[in-house]
């Protein structure tokens, strides 16, 4: 089995990557659509706790987004084919081990910040201090990616073409 997870911050485009990969017959999924897989989490105290839009920048400076790495492994146990995951949390790295390649979703600060104000599936960042959060970090997020060797793919082409490019990367592994 081969598998590939597919990274990015928010807004550029993962869950559309996931939906035609789908659509391509070819098996994704965004951490955020598995229930109980992920959650937030009080940095000081280790307590869940519960986002909604317009929380603002302090709360997010004080929580992470959390995957469970071993509920997340035994989910791709089950697949026998290749499998695409999707998402971005803050305890990445305890599961980044689990894939044979990894894709950084990655484009210009203007096009995910009008991303994210426009999009209607998901409500995360559309407050401005928010957005201001994700500003502080996403350059180091990125470079960090590419050191560990991440495949760059620029969002700033049209899906197809983007979706296209992971396919050929996945087909040649």
């Amino acid at each position: 089995m081969r598998k590939f997870y597919i990274t990015g911050v928010s807004g550029t485009g993962k869950s559309a990557v996931v939906e035609e990969l789908n659509k391509r017959g070819i098996a994704a999924f965004d951490v955020d659509d598995v229930e109980d897989l992920c959650h937030w989490k009080n940095k000081m105290t280790g307590e869940k706790a519960e986002y909604y839009s317009g929380i603002g920048r302090d709360w997010l400076e004080a929580h992470d987004y959390v995957c469970d790495p071993i509920k997340l492994k035994n989910m791709l146990d089950k697949y026998k084919d290749k499998i695409v995951v999707a998402g971005i949390t803050s305890n990445q790295d305890e599961y980044l081990n689990l894939f044979d390649k990894i894709f950084l979703l990655h484009s210009k600060e203007e096009t995910f910040l009008r991303r994210l104000n426009t999009r209607d599936s998901n409500e995360f960042a559309k407050d401005k201090s928010e957005q201001e959060h994700v500003l502080s970090w996403y350059k180091d997020f990125e470079d960090k990616m590419l050191k560990r060797g991440a495949v760059p793919m620029n969002v700033e082409d049209p899906l197809e073409i983007v979706v296209d490019n992971i396919i050929s990367e996945i087909q040649s592994k």
